[in-house]
């Protein structure tokens, strides 16, 4: 706790967080804790959005190299999602619960610098040895941003708590007000993160080699500024007996909570979304883009074939994280006005209109940069309710448990991503048409089925909300009775 010669220090000394485990916030003033947050909030958001930007290249630049019927790119996203959950429901709560919030921060964006670092070795390396550099980074990056995303909720939570105590606010505005600012920061520098791909490449003619080390550069500095971040004193452990109560932390809130339950499918529809996002317009729309205007097609020099708006990725990438980023800040003074409700069923609707544009229009020839920005923005508008007012949501209805419900948003998002990568490159067709699409290895793939599945999972997100709500407030009134 807080002591007499350390009670409202600058928030950047290093000698009172050097030694923050002793230290309290509550000696803080709103300010201080504001500017340690958004503090938090940059460094996180440099080591993720590198994390981000290399996701969304992998499809395109390690996508030469296919095994059964999807590419090198598809299957490093299919890893990192899967170690990312395996890592979130077995032990995630436990190493936070260990280390400690900042330093559960701290370990999990060290870890991720080894899956930026890996595409870097991949650009070093033969064809032979991208396979097993890729897969390998993922698997490790996935454990740590499995446990990554649950201290951040831990963090989260607790500086939404005292900043609440220190303005003397309720515990909901705090939530909604600090979500929106991680939010921005968060989205705004994966946005700059991604237009740097087509800066270096485009603008100033370097090599995606050159891409990838600033990547790993921005990632490796990341971790140094997450090391001045304030530290919350860690509780003492009653007993080491509770190992596995505090593993199964995320399965035991999600089969004993209705509500956690009901909301697996707004968890879901965005890993669907994203995973449709990336293989599917990413990797195959925008590859067969030619007839773009204002695009000048390239090809490859040794195949000769025409690879469309390829080269513009990182910039197509970057749309849905700059709409995102500027909707936060709007939407976390909004769901004060509203309520979070109207705005997450906004972003499923939003998930399923980008679904139903291809659904409408089938096929991966003849699209324009029009209705492509347009089917990037829904994404950035989908997005942004899940990065803020979703987790914020968590942190309301699951106070009590802060860890265990951070780790169900990693648990269901990354469980859907990773089938999602997993199994969409295999809903083969046989004759070519409208939904069964030639996909650029010459396979054919019904789409229509991929389609169908965002849609309907946007569907059953807007139910599950409005049942997990009423559960919520029926709680709220027997809490205040109680009272």
């Amino acid at each position: 706790m807080g002591t007499a010669n350390t009670a409202k220090q600058p928030l950047l000394d290093a000698s009172p967080y050097s030694r923050s485990s002793r230290d309290s916030m509550s000696s803080m003033s709103s300010s201080q804790i504001l500017r340690n947050f958004i503090l938090m909030s940059v460094c996180f958001s440099a080591n993720h959005g590198a994390v981000t930007a290399c996701l969304g290249l992998a499809s395109t630049k390690l996508g030469a190299l296919t095994f059964l019927d999807a590419d090198l790119g598809t299957w490093q996203n299919g890893t990192l999602y899967t170690f990312y959950t395996l890592s979130a429901l077995f032990g995630a709560t436990y190493i936070v619960d260990r280390l400690g919030s900042r330093d559960g921060i701290l370990a999990g964006v060290s870890i991720y610098c080894v899956y930026v670092c890996c595409f870097l070795v991949a650009s070093l390396v033969p064809d032979v040895w991208k396979w097993p550099v890729a897969l390998l980074g993922a698997a490790v990056g996935g454990v740590g941003g499995g446990f990554l995303w649950t201290a951040q909720g831990a963090y989260f939570g607790k500086s939404a708590e005292a900043y609440a105590n220190a303005t003397n606010t309720s515990k909901q505005a705090s939530t909604g007000y600090l979500a929106g600012i991680f939010s921005f920061f968060y989205l705004s520098e994966e946005v700059a993160l991604k237009l740097l791909s087509t800066l270096i490449t485009q603008v100033l003619g370097q090599s995606w080699l050159v891409v990838f080390g600033t990547y790993s550069a921005v990632a490796v500095a990341s971790v140094v500024g997450m090391s001045l971040v304030y530290k919350f004193p860690v509780e003492e452990k009653k007993s080491d007996n509770d190992f596995c109560y505090k593993v199964n932390s995320a399965s035991r809130l999600l089969f004993n909570d209705s509500k956690m339950f009901l909301l697996i499918p707004m968890n879901a529809v965005f890993g669907f979304s994203a995973a449709f996002l990336n293989s599917y317009v990413t990797g195959q729309v925008l590859h067969f883009a030619t007839t773009a205007d204002y695009a000048i097609p390239y090809f490859d020099d040794n195949s000769g074939e025409s690879m469309g708006l390829d080269n513009y990725v990182g910039m197509f990438t970057a749309i849905p994280a700059g709409v995102a980023a500027i909707l936060s800040l709007v939407l976390g003074s909004l769901s004060a006005k509203t309520g979070k409700g109207p705005i997450l069923i906004m972003g499923a609707v939003c998930f399923a209109l980008l679904a139903s544009v291809f659904l409408v229009n089938p096929g991966v020839s003849g699209w324009t940069w029009g209705p492509l920005v347009a089917v990037f923005c829904l994404m950035g508008c989908g997005r942004a309710t899940f990065e803020s007012t979703l987790r914020a949501t968590f942190a309301d209805f699951f106070a009590h448990d802060l860890p265990g419900a951070f780790a169900n948003i990693i648990l269901q998002s990354g469980l859907s991503s990773a089938f999602a990568f997993f199994a969409f490159p295999h809903f083969n067709c046989e004759e070519e048409d409208d939904y069964c699409v030639k996909y650029k290895d010459g396979s054919l793939h019904d789409v229509r089925l991929l389609e169908v599945i965002v849609i309907v999972t946007a569907g059953l997100a807007v139910l599950g909300y409005a049942r997990a709500a009423a559960i919520r407030r029926r709680e709220e009134e027997e809490e205040e009775e109680e009272e």
